[in-house]
């Protein structure tokens, strides 16, 4: 089922444990992110990492996070999440992905 952003909202309302709200606050990050919405992507990584993920899932929050801070100028706060979540994975194409990520901040940084 496709979801909108006014059923994941619904779902985090409803969420009766951390578990639940971190999974809605993850997923309204996604949401927000695959509609190129960064800043609004933003404070809900956040939240969904304050409420505590899996680790595999927090992995992927960091990396969207890191991403997200990238595309909206905080390459501090990027360069921060990203090397948490090169630390955190042994996946290669996510690594593969952070090391891109990472090269491109520091540039951003040096400009």
């Amino acid at each position: 089922m496709r979801r909108n952003l006014n059923q994941l909202l619904l779902v985090y309302k409803n969420a009766k444990n951390a578990q639940s709200r971190a999974a809605a606050c993850y997923r309204i990050g996604l949401f927000h992110d695959n509609n190129s919405r960064e800043a609004e992507t933003i404070p809900w990584y956040r939240k969904a990492l304050g409420y505590g993920l899996s680790r595999r899932v927090e992995t992927r929050a960091r990396s969207w996070l890191a991403s997200s801070l990238y595309k909206t100028g905080n390459f501090p706060g990027a360069l921060r999440e990203c090397r948490k979540a090169m630390k955190m994975t042994r996946e290669p194409k996510l690594l593969k992905f952070l090391q891109g990520l990472q090269t491109r901040i520091i540039r951003g940084v040096q400009k």
